[in-house]
């Protein structure tokens, strides 16, 4: 089967994306004024940048491929745009300013991310991270790249105990989102830490989050919210690299769903090990 774009309409996007950034994100980037800064609830900003990046980048990614677009400040305005992702059809997704309190405390530490749904489920995705020029990128049955380079788990067979012991004692550690956890959850991830060789902070930036995972700098990712623009682009990308990405209680990653157990995303090789620690310590 041929895939959804062809190599022209790929390269499109990620130009499109950097031509967004350098002119309605970077110009920006540390020259917020105050009025430009608003909260859509708690911890939540959103800001001119993330505006007007996603009223430019809309019509270009329709011109490319002419399907809805969930984008995240779209949605802001109407929740039901979502509700695309649960039908048949394809859809893009869009995060104009991935890291938007990263990006307003002037942290390098944001991105832009477009996903691409079929059918229900990730089959594209694209991240820039436009400060430091990286774009990764991936759609399904073509491979996953970053900056013209493909990417690869290197995945080997290893289930089981020897999965844990081996990682237990290998760098990098996994990163876990504790930050929205409800109690229940929270505690029964920090149970689980001793046992799966101690977690690191995830950066409040799925782009560079999930960017992490691909490059092997982490070694698992766990989120207990899975807002779609958040997470399309990075499953996409990390399935062709040779993760999985899906949720604990074994009911997969589908976008349109943003509830349920923790979404976990690790090597093929080790997510059903690193699983069956969180179902047992989470009691599921």
């Amino acid at each position: 089967m041929e895939p959804i774009l062809d190599a022209a309409a790929r390269a499109a996007v990620g130009e499109a994306m950097r031509r967004v950034a350098d002119a309605e994100i970077r110009p920006r980037f540390r020259a917020l004024a105050e009025h430009h800064v608003h909260l859509k609830g708690p911890g939540d900003y959103v800001t001119e940048a993330d505006l007007e990046a996603e009223r430019a980048l809309t019509p270009i990614l329709r011109e490319i491929l002419d399907v809805p677009v969930v984008g995240e400040e779209a949605t802001a305005a109407d929740p039901t745009v979502p509700a695309v992702l649960a039908t048949e059809g394809t859809a893009w997704t869009v995060d104009p300013v991935d890291g938007t309190a990263n990006f307003v405390d002037g942290s390098e530490t944001y991105a832009v991310m477009v996903g691409l749904v079929e059918n229900g489920v990730p089959v594209g995705g694209w991240i820039l991270q436009p400060e430091l020029g990286h774009l990764f990128e991936a759609l399904q049955g073509v491979g996953a790249f970053v900056d013209g380079r493909s990417l690869s788990a290197g995945v080997e067979a290893s289930r089981g105990a020897e999965a844990l012991a081996s990682l237990r004692g290998e760098e990098p550690r996994g990163a876990v989102s504790l930050k929205y956890a409800a109690d229940g959850v929270r505690e029964g991830l920090l149970a689980a830490e001793p046992e799966l060789g101690g977690y690191d902070e995830l950066r409040m930036c799925a782009g560079f989050d999930y960017a992490d995972l691909v490059s092997q700098r982490v070694g698992y990712l766990v989120y207990t919210r899975a807002k779609p623009w958040d997470h399309v682009p990075g499953a996409a990308i990390a399935a062709e690299a040779g993760f999985t990405v899906g949720r604990i209680d074994g009911s997969g990653y589908l976008p349109s769903i943003e509830t349920g157990a923790p979404l976990l995303a690790a090597r093929t090789d080790r997510w059903e090990s690193i699983r069956e620690v969180l179902v047992r310590n989470l009691g599921l």
